[in-house]
């Protein structure tokens, strides 16, 4: 019935705004509560482990169904027991049913074992991420951080070792969890600082990436991710005019400035849908 439910989504909602006929699985919960899956006990409570949400049989039959079926999966992942799961799945999608380039994606990722980042690049998966999630305030160093020990809180959010080998990063808000303003997501991608520079030289400063590979995390990437990369994600001729005007260049100005840009100018297929009323200034003064 479900199965069913998505494939009438796909046909009905098809076009360049919407697009459905995807499924997302919630496979465990999240660290701050240790209900977030982990292959060890919690550093803070060895009593527990969390749990998954899933019996991870039925969930790797789902997927390969889905699978079977040309559906794009999402699976909320975040402890590191809950994403060796998702990547299993995949993997055993891709082996029973022989298909390539589905683009499933995990959400969240935040705290992986090291041998499984490599698998991201291996096995074609998305690493979908939102980088203000490792924002290094008192709730990531010392409650996110403090219930998984020294050893894991290293792989916490790890951008640059998933790129590396060769996964596709995806980024995004996850609003309304965080704000759907971008800037300070690509802000902390570079930075892993507070808007304050705390703490000096970034959180786990080799898990930060560049601006070019943030940028691209938000746009190309994320439009590949979604199977759009032919018609999105880069100003290309062929592509559909979907750009904005900043009101900064980003390359020319230091990493902790990014947070404060703003939008100008909006254009989506090529129509203005967006004006700031300092966009009128800003274009005299470059005309100058």
């Amino acid at each position: 019935q479900e199965l069913l439910r998505i494939e009438n989504a796909r046909q009905r909602y098809h076009d360049d705004w919407v697009a459905a006929g995807k499924a997302k699985f919630f496979v465990d919960g999240v660290i701050e509560t240790h209900t977030a899956a982990m292959l060890a006990p919690y550093a803070d409570d060895p009593s527990q482990s969390g749990h998954l949400l899933w019996d991870p049989e039925k969930y790797k039959q789902a997927v390969a169904e889905l699978d079977a079926h040309g559906i794009q999966v999402f699976s909320h992942a975040i402890g590191d027991r809950a994403i060796r799961l998702a990547l299993d799945a995949y993997e055993n999608a891709q082996k029973v049913n022989h298909t390539t380039d589905r683009r499933h994606r995990i959400e969240h990722i935040e705290d992986a074992a090291a041998s499984d980042l490599p698998r991201f690049g291996k096995l074609g998966v998305i690493a979908s991420f939102q980088p203000l999630h490792a924002y290094p305030n008192d709730d990531t160093l010392k409650v996110w951080a403090g219930n998984v020990g020294p050893e894991r809180a290293q792989r916490g959010w790890p951008w640059r070792t998933v790129e590396n080998g060769g996964g596709v990063l995806a980024f995004g808000s996850d609003w309304p969890i965080v704000t759907q303003n971008p800037w300070p997501g690509v802000q902390n991608a570079l930075t892993r600082q507070t808007t304050e520079g705390e703490p000096a030289g970034g959180w786990i400063p080799k898990e930060r990436i560049s601006l070019a590979d943030a940028i691209r995390a938000y746009t190309l990437d994320a439009a590949f991710a979604g199977h759009r990369e032919r018609t999105e994600g880069s100003l290309e001729p062929g592509k559909l005019a979907d750009m904005i005007v900043l009101s900064q260049d980003l390359f020319r100005i230091e990493p902790t400035e990014i947070g404060k840009t703003e939008v100008l100018l909006t254009m989506v297929g090529g129509k203005v849908v967006y004006q700031s009323a300092a966009w009128p200034a800003a274009s005299k003064t470059e005309a100058k």
